[in-house]
């Protein structure tokens, strides 16, 4: 079974505090992505991913993940 090292949130650990950021930018930035009604899950699972990835956010996120469990 894989388990991984995720610490407790701590607001004074700057790795934390960035993600916590990096989490909010990424909401922001999620709801300008127009997603019609009928619009079936997955293609707006993927318009979402695609506006973080040209935001950047998304590989923020994941170097600041990849940074916390690396301890």
């Amino acid at each position: 079974m894989l388990t991984l090292p995720i610490p407790r949130f701590d607001p004074k650990n700057a790795p934390h505090a960035e993600l916590a950021a990096a989490g909010a930018a990424a909401e922001k930035i999620a709801a300008k992505v127009e997603i019609p009604d009928d619009l079936h899950f997955q293609t707006a699972r993927r318009r979402v991913r695609a506006a973080l990835a040209e935001a950047g956010i998304s590989k923020r996120i994941d170097a600041l993940v990849a940074k916390l469990l690396d301890g």
